[in-house]
């Protein structure tokens, strides 16, 4: 009876030790965002915001995902004419992170990388000239799937049991041409994220 216990027990210790290791909350970001293969060219300032989650598979290693609504795009000048891409998508980067330190300590360093996917969900593009601006949808121009790698530095602190300040600086390198016609561009991304996440 009472090795059935204690196997009942440390079962039930297993269940919720699993079970802090997992963490979920907001994010914010900032994103400076261009498209390259283009001449002249500049990054275009914008942002992100939504959730991640991390599972925590041992001490020192983890799988995070999160799930962003995320404006990305460019701005080019041409004989000219100024012309604003706005690219608007539901960005999920999946994360393989290192932490550095112990479970115990309050303050974790980590690396990260892993692939990231865009759904393209909206956007609009500005020509602006002399005879004035023409507004077209980004939509129609550009193709509805991005594909690319995520990696970046950060790190996580306790602010109390089992509440996380996450902080982060990544970098997005497209694989996937995103123009349905003309020459190939790909997008680029450098962002600096804030979150919370509570562990449960």
């Amino acid at each position: 009876m009472k090795k059935i216990l204690f196997s009942i027990f440390a079962l039930c210790a297993g269940f919720f030790a699993q079970a802090q290791q997992q963490s979920l909350g907001p994010s914010a970001g900032f994103n400076y965002a261009w498209l390259s293969n283009r001449d002249n060219t500049t990054g275009r300032p914008s942002f992100n915001i939504g959730l991640t989650y991390t599972y925590s598979i041992i001490e020192n290693g983890g799988l995070g995902i999160d799930l962003r609504y995320s404006e990305e795009g460019t701005r080019q000048e041409l004989n000219g004419v100024d012309l604003t891409t706005k690219l608007n998508y539901v960005r999920v980067p999946v994360k393989f992170i290192y932490f550095f330190g112990q479970l115990e300590n309050d303050f974790r360093p980590k690396i990260f990388a892993g692939p990231t996917f865009g759904m393209l969900v909206g956007g609009k593009s500005e020509i602006q000239g002399e005879l004035g601006t023409i507004e077209v949808d980004s939509k129609d121009y550009f193709e509805n799937l991005d594909i690319g790698l995520n990696a970046g530095v950060g790190f996580n602190y306790r602010i109390v049991e089992s509440t996380w300040f996450n902080f982060g600086v990544a970098y997005t390198h497209g694989f996937t041409n995103v123009v349905k016609s003309g020459p190939e561009s790909f997008n680029r991304n450098i962002n600096v994220n804030l979150g919370i996440a509570w562990g449960f």
